[in-house]
């Protein structure tokens, strides 16, 4: 087998290497991750705990990609699910607005934290003042006509 070996597609071969050079790095998850936080919130605040654990199922679904395509930051996705992703699930599990609002708050400190912990103090999440306006929040819908 050669060294690096062509994988043919619709469109022209392509490389393992070129494969994984186009793998997301962590700034192209975590805008996926901080929108579906942010979605989180307002499903949440609305009553629409299925949609929150949907969100929050989807956010943990791309912290299993970290290890992967960015080892470095193993370790601390791990450590802030642990610690923040965990009592948001359990709040969501209860349908829990206060205990949510608690753990949620703490998750963006830990956010801030985490991004501290691997030099990029620049970085912070901020919930915005609004829900998305392309989700529907109510957790009971009328029927669209």
């Amino acid at each position: 087998m050669p060294a690096n070996p062509a994988i043919p597609t619709k469109h022209g071969s392509m490389s393992l290497e070129q494969l994984a050079e186009m793998q997301p790095g962590m700034a192209r998850l975590m805008v996926e991750y901080s929108e579906r936080f942010w979605i989180l919130y307002y499903a949440a605040k609305a009553g629409n705990w299925p949609l929150a654990k949907y969100e929050h199922s989807e956010m943990m679904k791309l912290g299993q990609i970290v290890p992967i395509v960015r080892p470095k930051y193993a370790d601390g996705m791990a450590e802030f699910e642990a610690t923040h992703m965990e009592p948001l699930l359990a709040a969501i599990t209860a349908n829990d607005w206060p205990a949510f609002e608690h753990a949620y708050h703490e998750a963006i400190a830990g956010s801030d934290a985490m991004h501290d912990k691997f030099a990029k103090s620049f970085i912070r999440f901020r919930l915005p003042p609004e829900a998305p306006p392309w989700i529907e929040f109510d957790p009971n819908p009328r029927p669209r006509r």
